[in-house]
């Protein structure tokens, strides 16, 4: 289930993703260090006089909490492109659905004042 805040309008959703991809911008650099690391890691591994399996151990939790971090950052994203694709159609929907209401309150205002002028010009029988 998707939880948190992908805006109320699609402008609103548009200004979110702007800043969410310099997010993603700052992210894959983040991304570089971590692998960098990584390298860094497998060079000390090599080194028989440091303890292999404590560098191991570290490097793959590393992995493991950047995958899982990451992950949630492209859920995200997937999310928030949903949503703008919800305001999208919701924008299309409403135009589409106002043009015959405003076409159809034009019609009952010019009926009503047909009305209006007919009323005046028909005497009233009791």
């Amino acid at each position: 289930m998707r939880q948190g805040n992908y805006g109320n309008s699609l402008s609103s959703v548009q200004m979110i993703a702007e800043a969410f991809n310099a997010f993603v911008k700052a992210a894959d650099s983040v991304e570089g260090r971590v692998k960098e690391f990584m390298t860094t890691a497998d060079r000390l591994m090599k080194d028989p006089q440091l303890d292999s399996r404590r560098i191991r151990h570290e490097v793959d939790e590393t992995e493991r909490r950047w995958k899982t971090f990451y992950n949630s950052i492209k859920n995200y994203g997937a999310a928030l492109a949903d949503s703008a694709k919800f305001f999208e159609n919701w924008q299309a929907v409403s135009v589409t659905i106002r043009r015959p209401l405003i076409m159809s309150s034009k019609a009952v205002v010019t009926t009503i004042i047909r009305l209006r002028f007919h009323c005046r010009s028909t005497p009233i029988r009791l």
